[in-house]
């Protein structure tokens, strides 16, 4: 698995995590946040190394239809930018109207 997408499922666990599975939330923690490979964390579980694939992928997938539908991470990135562009004064009438609009979401 790629850095980035670690890194994606890993802000995905930050804001999401608790709907999925104990066992799904598990076997994430061993293999993202523990660097354990599929094989380690089957072992570890006591279940097959493709139990421990697919639990991640269906975990994976759920969380990014989860984002698709609430777009929290999106949401915060964005706001983010406005706070920097504000912190740069570097912002024009139509970006603070944008900005009050999402703080009103």
């Amino acid at each position: 698995m790629k850095i980035e997408e670690m890194i994606e499922i890993d802000i995905l666990m930050k804001y999401y995590g608790n709907m999925l599975t104990d066992k799904q939330k598990e076997i994430i923690d061993l293999y993202i946040n523990n660097n354990l490979s599929l094989s380690e964390v089957s072992e570890n579980l006591s279940i097959s190394r493709q139990a421990v694939k697919d639990s991640i992928d269906t975990a994976v997938n759920n969380l990014r239809e989860i984002e698709k539908k609430l777009g929290f991470i999106d949401r915060d990135a964005r706001i983010k930018d406005f706070i920097e562009k504000i912190k740069d004064n570097n912002i024009d009438t139509m970006t603070r109207l944008e900005l009050l609009s999402l703080l009103d979401d």
